[in-house]
């Protein structure tokens, strides 16, 4: 029952936020899953997650999908390896920086195939974008490293 019920949260609140481009709670709760459940849960959940949102969305594309999986699949990988020892939460949150990028270089490929964009000129077009996503995961993850009782 967990794994569903976490994906739907991370479904519904990036639906919920919606109207504002690229700020999310994803990043921050695949981090929180990732850290709480460990790989093989975060792995479902993320999976569960990213049908939900592309079928919503009414974009199941057998290009983008696994990228997009791909995207955020690296979270819980590197959490649970090469980072499994990071628990402070600034460094969470310098991490949440780079796996906002990872994210929106994952669509870099596809688009590629798809659309035979020039990868330079997507990504002048989304750095605005990019760096709203990497802003608001930083923020999120600070502000609780700020607002914790560190006593």
């Amino acid at each position: 029952v967990l794994i569903p019920v976490l994906s739907v949260i991370v479904f519904i609140l990036e639906q919920a936020l919606l109207f504002l481009p690229n700020i999310s709670l994803t990043v921050f709760l695949i981090i929180l899953y990732s850290k709480c459940c460990g790989l093989k849960k975060t792995a479902w959940i993320i999976l569960i997650y990213v049908l939900l949102d592309n079928a919503f969305m009414g974009t199941i594309n057998i290009i983008y999908m696994p990228f997009i999986y791909l995207g955020w699949i690296v979270i819980p990988i590197t959490l649970n390896t090469i980072f499994k020892h990071i628990n402070n939460t600034m460094m969470l949150a310098f991490l949440s920086l780079i796996y906002s990028l990872i994210y929106c270089y994952a669509y870099i490929i596809p688009s590629m195939i798809v659309l035979h964009i020039d990868p330079i000129a997507y990504i002048l077009s989304d750095i605005v974008f990019e760096i709203i996503l990497m802003i608001s995961s930083f923020v999120q993850f600070s502000s609780s490293f700020f607002t914790s009782d560190r006593t």
